[in-house]
């Protein structure tokens, strides 16, 4: 007996100083979450005016609850694992909610909330300028969107017909509405006759907007130009009233295409067109230069491998004055290599804390024309675009803020380099992907409820054992604790009357602690005894229902017999016989 009771002692001591060595741990390495709560989603984007529910859950017990915001705050509660913070009507722009917890300290989470409002207009017009435009001219188009935000997820985009020509985006950070212009530079030449321009305002706002993202478009502008006709040298000018008006071409030449975009080291060739007689006509290049000719009315600039970064071609002709036509050129690279990581950190993350993504993309140009797109699986996150100009290559970096649940565990997240080079670009626009980025997320422990109730009833002599899961990751350890000095490592639990009223089922792992009270409930003699002969008094009921049933049953053959033989035939004849018998004496 000395024996077991000193082999008891020493289990319970050892066990004392592990549990205590892993709070320790877990204490020392700092991997404890910081703020024991969960919010979902853990973005909100909501329409201005419009609703808004974010759910707070935690899986610790707690002394509090709560939300705090200047719409909907919800007050704290001791009683409920999970509150939701609601707005029916949502019209605060700078509103910052945060849910609070008083666990061992309080402690709270941000909610990050962008309140989008789509445009009350987009309109398209010509800067200074009204009727016919002149080919080969240059005019500035512009875009207005009015009311709009926020300003920072606006993205103005330019189209001719169908196709895309370029797109305009906003770094200003601003929550509330604003007024926001775009302008577009184009020249247009005898093809663009009755084309149609349009604007149109989209705003992008990741994964958690809604699909497709919400855009206005402007009413199309038709434009009218005015080009000249050549024929056997001589000019005839489709001016209408032009002539005397003044708005005659500055230099009769016609570039096609007006706007060269070349890939680093490819070829190029451009057409020079004069529209009139001439003394001289050649194109002005540091590559590819042509010299001056008076017998043609076409002529080529050709280069086959571009790899001057900042050349500026010019055609040139000698008219009534020597005048010149520039020709824009883009010389477009790839990237070399893109690349995504996480800044300052390694090895699994933690549920509801915030990281940065990197995305490195190397020696690409324009940098001006460069987007780089977030994706997580196939689904678009966001969109980062560049402002500087510059025409070499350079070495970028774009970012992204996660903040990842255990629903991310195995996702990947990839970045996206796409070079927007416009109509004259190549279709579709070229681009380089990241390999994925695989995370591994490490989250909070739930203890499975229906599996370990509460209250569990134990009836004396009949011991029950109780099942307590954990859902975590990494994978928990489960121990469970009986009055202050007991504590079990182990899945299971078996209980009997003599085990205290309250056991406590506790997982652990580098996250943090899930805790489960158990009641248990000893139930007296009566509902033993009751509970021990309730198979007995089962087998007397059945015993009796069988011994009725076989009385009846015979009762009924009985009967059945006896009315046959009360109702058989009766023979005259023998029964008269039968008597002469017994009438007859007897002999001595």
């Amino acid at each position: 007996m000395g024996h077991s009771n000193t082999y008891n002692m020493l289990q319970r001591f050892y066990g004392l100083v592990y549990f205590s060595a892993v709070l320790l741990f877990v204490t020392l390495t700092g991997t404890q979450a910081e703020c024991p709560v969960q919010l979902n989603p853990q973005r909100a984007v909501v329409r201005y005016e419009g609703s808004v529910e974010v759910n707070c859950s935690t899986s610790v017990p707690h002394k509090g609850l709560g939300w705090e915001a200047s719409e909907g705050a919800v007050p704290m509660a001791r009683d409920k694992m999970m509150i939701a913070w609601r707005v029916s009507h949502l019209t605060e722009w700078d509103i910052q909610p945060f849910c609070y917890i008083n666990y061992e300290r309080q402690c709270q989470v941000e909610l990050p909330v962008i309140i989008y409002k789509t445009p009350d207009s987009v309109s398209i017009s010509i800067v200074d300028h009204s009727g016919p435009m002149i080919e080969g001219q240059q005019y500035e188009l512009q875009c207005d969107v009015h009311d709009v935000a926020p300003v920072q997820y606006l993205t103005v985009k330019w189209y001719k017909g169908q196709t895309l020509l370029d797109k305009t985006t906003f770094t200003e950070y601003i929550k509330t509405p604003v007024n926001e212009n775009a302008t577009l530079l184009i020249r247009p030449d005898r093809a663009d006759g009755g084309a149609q321009y349009r604007c149109e305002a989209e705003l992008e706002l990741g994964a958690e907007g809604p699909q497709p993202p919400p855009k206005k478009t402007s009413e199309p502008l038709n434009i009218n130009v005015y080009f000249f006709l050549v024929n056997n040298f001589y000019a005839f000018i489709l001016c209408s009233s032009m002539c005397l008006t003044g708005t005659q071409a500055e230099c009769p030449v016609q570039l096609n295409p007006q706007r060269a975009v070349v890939r680093y080291g490819g070829s190029v060739a451009v057409n020079c067109r004069a529209s009139v007689p001439h003394k001289g006509l050649g194109w002005e290049a540091s590559e590819g230069a042509v010299p001056m000719t008076r017998d043609k009315m076409m002529i080529t600039w050709r280069v086959s491998h571009l790899t001057e970064w900042d050349i500026q071609p010019f055609c040139y002709i000698n008219h009534e004055e020597q005048c010149q036509v520039e020709l824009p050129v883009t010389i477009y690279k790839y990237p070399d290599s893109v690349s995504i990581s996480i800044v300052d950190h390694s090895g699994p993350m933690i549920e509801g804390r915030q990281y940065e993504l990197q995305c490195d993309v190397h020696d690409v140009a324009p940098v001006q024309y460069l987007t780089v797109k977030w994706y997580k699986g196939q689904t678009l996150l966001d969109k980062t675009t560049f402002t500087e100009d510059s025409k070499t290559p350079v070495n970028e970096t774009a970012t992204l803020l996660i903040r990842p649940d255990r629903a991310d565990g195995g996702a990947q997240y990839r970045c996206e380099a796409e070079l927007e080079l416009g109509a004259e670009g190549p279709q579709p626009p070229p681009k380089k992907t990241s390999e994925p980025l695989n995370i591994n997320v490490y989250f909070k422990l739930i203890i499975n409820e229906n599996k370990l109730p509460s209250i569990v009833p134990v009836f004396r002599g009949y011991p029950e054992v109780l099942v307590c899961e954990a859902e975590g990751n990494p994978k928990p350890t489960i121990s469970w604790i009986l009055g202050t000095n007991v504590i079990v490592y182990n899945e299971t639990l078996t209980i009997s009357e003599s085990t205290p009223e309250h056991v406590y089922c506790t997982s652990d792992n580098s996250v943090g602690r899930a805790t489960r009270q158990v009641n248990v409930s000893i139930q007296g003699n009566y509902a033993f005894v009751s509970f021990f002969y309730i198979p007995i008094i089962l087998g007397i009921f059945v015993a009796v229902v069988v011994a009725i049933s076989v009385i009846f049953i015979f009762i009924y053959i009985y009967l059945t017999n006896y009315k046959k033989t009360k109702t058989g035939h009766y023979d005259v004849k023998e029964a008269n016989a039968h008597k002469e018998l017994l009438a007859q004496p007897v002999p001595p």
